[in-house]
This record gives structure tokens, sequence and C-alpha cells, in this order.
């Protein structure tokens, strides 16, 4: 709504029948632009329009009638919940207009997909979880009933409890607002253990734990003293957790294209013959890796 007349200022307050006109901007002393607030009447009905400053005020008690047959009506919105990271939004009703719609969501404005008279299709904003209200704006102004929409994320249930330090634990999840974009994460604040989905609905995840201990890489990117890159491990010595995974891994370079690698298991870090029994990873290859998974605790020279 715009207003004209004389005296306004910056400090000028606007009400229509009693409700706060919204977002006043006073462009000249003469004139006020704001946004109507709705009203609950169910009929056509002339309201008073009020410009106070101060102790003084203004009344222009016949010039604005909320009109019925043009106020645009919702009457069904779906869904009434969704994920944290939005979704599509179908709103039904009537007098919408097809152009100069805007949806917003609290103060996020959503994406409008598709427009009717008597249907919009809307992409909604990720948002954290909350009830907001949803606003329908079209030249006609807001469309009312205001209607809320629930972004939901909760765990409910998580079982079991209790799972293998080495990780393969099949573990489920209860709760509401999940989608195909949700991870799962434990944490103890010093290490984070990812989950690996499995399967996910709305209202369960399924995923299998990993280990709880962080992998150890060994590389062959160390640096011999006598015979330079490449003829070393990196690191020399590396202390495992219980659980952990160890890694080698091994590459050449195109100058050093003849050299190859295989690790063996020996008795102790000056022992070069292999330990009977002891782990091996097979023939010599320029390129490859290794993976072995430890049960107890070890240090590792290499």
């Amino acid at each position: 709504m715009t207003l004209t007349g004389i005296g306004f200022s910056s400090s000028s307050i606007v009400t229509i029948d009693d409700n706060l006109c919204t977002d006043p901007t006073v462009s000249t002393f003469s004139s006020i632009t704001c946004t109507v607030p709705p009203t609950t009447a169910i009929n056509d009905t002339i309201v008073a329009v009020v410009v106070m400053d101060g102790s003084n005020s203004a009344t222009a008690p016949s010039q604005f009638t909320y009109n019925v047959t043009n106020t645009p009506s919702i009457t069904s919105a779906s869904p009434s919940v969704v994920p944290v990271t939005g979704g599509q939004l179908t709103i039904t009703g009537t007098n919408f207009g097809t152009s100069s719609i805007s949806i917003f969501v609290g103060t996020t404005i959503a994406t409008v997909i598709s427009i009717s008279s008597t249907q919009i299709l809307a992409s909604l904003p990720w948002l954290a979880p909350g009830i907001y209200p949803i606003k329908v704006s079209t030249t006609n102004g807001y469309a009312r009933p205001l209607i809320q929409i629930e972004y939901s994320l909760y765990v409910q249930s998580i079982s079991p409890q209790v799972g293998s330090l080495y990780g393969g634990s099949d573990v489920y999840i209860q709760g509401e607002g999940f989608d195909n974009s949700s991870l799962v994460t434990f944490t103890d604040n010093n290490n984070n253990v990812s989950c690996n989905i499995i399967s996910i609905q709305s209202n369960q995840i399924h995923c299998q734990t990993t280990a709880a201990v962080p992998p150890v890489i060994i590389t062959s990117n160390g640096i011999d003293p006598i015979y330079g890159y490449g003829f070393a491990w990196s690191p020399q010595y590396a202390t495992v957790e219980q659980g952990a995974v160890v890694e080698w891994q091994w590459g050449t370079s195109v100058l050093l294209s003849t050299l190859t690698y295989k690790v063996q298991q020996v008795a102790n870090g000056y022992d070069t013959v292999p330990l009977s029994g002891g782990f091996d990873s097979g023939n010599a290859s320029s390129s490859g890796k290794k993976e072995l998974n430890y049960k107890i605790p070890l240090f590792i020279v290499v």
C-alpha cells in the first residue's frame, strides 16, 4: 500500500484495522509504502488506515477495503513434513494468478517450478529442523490461511548400542527426516568413525560400522640414505592400534620402472629372513597395495 499525505517522517507508524502495516518506507514527507497485514474478516470490509507519529495521528476511515473475492485462498498443501534438505511442495487453492508468485518458507524464498491459478509447485530450500510459516505472495497479496511446514530430522533409537571394535556391525537407526543425502558418523569427540550406508528409508537407516581406529598408510615414498627416493618405506616406524587396518602402498616412477616391491613379516626390526607362517603380500610388483587388519596392538618397523 502507498499512502500520500503530509507531515510523514521516518518514525511514522501505519496501522490498518488496528494491525501494523509492516516494512514501512518513507520516500518523502508526503509518501509512505508498507505491506498490508492480514485480516480475519470473512466478508468485504472497509477498514480505517491510521498514521501515527509521536502524539500526532491522521486517519483515513474509509479509503481501504479488504476484498474477499480477490483474496488468494489455500485449500491444501502437501507434504506437511519434509527432511532438512527440503523437497517439492504442492499448494492448491484459488486466485493465485499465473505470474509474479513468490513462496517464502520463514524468511527464505523457495524456487517456484510451475504456476496455475489453482496450483503452485515449488522446490523447498535446505533449512534447519523446525516449524516454519509459509507465505504465498501473489499480485493480489498474500494467500490465506497462513500454513506451516515442519523440517524434520531426529533420531529416536539406535540398535544395537554395542558393536565390534573392528567394525562390521549392522546398525539400525530409527527416526524421521532421513533421505539419500544422509550420512552416519559415530564420534567420541576425538575420532569420527563413519558407518557405511546399506539402505535408507525416511524413518530408518541401515548402516554397517567401520573399524573404530584410523588406518595406517605406509608408502614406498621413503628416502634411503644411500639409494635415495623409492628405496625405503614411509613412515619407517608406526604404532598400530588394536583393530586398525595397515595398508602398504607402492608404485614406481619412470626412473625406477624396474623396481618391484613386496611385504613380508620378519621376526624383528633387524631380521631380513621371512618369518615362517608370517604374512606375505605375494609376488613382487612395480605397483600395488597390501592391507592387514591387526587384532592386537603392535609396533611396526619397516
